[in-house]
């Protein structure tokens, strides 16, 4: 009878090890089961279209150990066209890929275009990631600066106030006008700048307005100056205005 029960004891001591085998096994198997991870540095956004390139950065991660990938790129207003696949091998847990893909001299990728990143890993898993970015008319003309407009003078008086009034377009969008007052001699800029202020256009394609500035203690007095305005497209394209006439602050 001793025996009987040394027996049965033996047996249920191997079948809870039979069975917490069995668990931690399930646990390495749904690990090495996840799938891979895709994170799309670029493109991204709104590109210019320079070189007619895209420029690509790829990051993956795996727990098991990373494959290949497959990179679609198109564009979606030309009826979702690809212009660029290609499959490229990848290797470790963690690989980043860089590379710049080229676009046919046929096809016109300005609009809305997309990529698809798909990943595999060694245990036949893959995940795809799908983004979209846009790419805006290469236009080197710069800005159109019709107005500037000055109302008063600079003074040293904080309960006065004088006002410059501009009316600008782009066919790319306006990004930002700059305003300085500047010291000046004799017609010409001294670099030292009295007072400036900035203005977000934020893409518009015509924007007029007036940019107010009060008068300071702090501004030089008997100073000469004159304005210079900047103005900057979406594309980085930019355009200076420089006031024909000089201006002193008053005493």
């Amino acid at each position: 009878m001793k025996a009987l029960y040394t027996s049965l004891a033996l047996k249920g001591l191997l079948l809870i090890l039979s069975l917490s085998l069995y668990s931690c096994g399930g646990s390495g198997d749904d690990e090495r089961t996840s799938a891979p991870t895709i994170t799309i540095l670029s493109p991204v956004d709104s590109l210019s279209l320079g070189n007619n390139k895209v420029p690509v950065e790829i990051l993956f991660s795996d727990n098991s150990g990373l494959v290949s990938t497959e990179i679609t790129i198109g564009n979606t207003d030309l009826g979702n066209i690809v212009y660029h696949y290609s499959k490229r091998g990848l290797s470790g847990l963690n690989d980043n890929l860089q590379f710049e893909a080229e676009i046919p001299p046929t096809i016109n990728a300005v609009g809305e275009n997309y990529i698809i990143v798909q990943c595999f890993d060694e245990d036949g898993n893959e995940t795809f990631v799908e983004q979209t970015f846009y790419f805006l008319n290469q236009d080197n003309s710069a800005p159109i600066i019709n107005t500037i407009a000055h109302q008063g003078i600079l003074t040293r008086d904080p309960l006065a106030a004088m006002s410059i009034a501009y009316d600008l377009s782009d066919d790319q969008g306006l990004d930002s006008l700059y305003i300085y007052f500047m010291k000046s001699q004799n017609g010409n800029l001294l670099g030292d700048t009295i007072v400036a202020q900035g203005i977000k256009l934020n893409g518009e394609k015509n924007r007029q307005g007036i940019a107010y500035f009060t008068g300071s203690p702090s501004y030089p007095a008997g100073s000469s100056y004159k304005v210079l305005a900047k103005a900057f497209d979406l594309v980085g394209n930019s355009r200076q205005y420089i006031s024909p006439g000089e201006y002193s602050i008053p005493n």
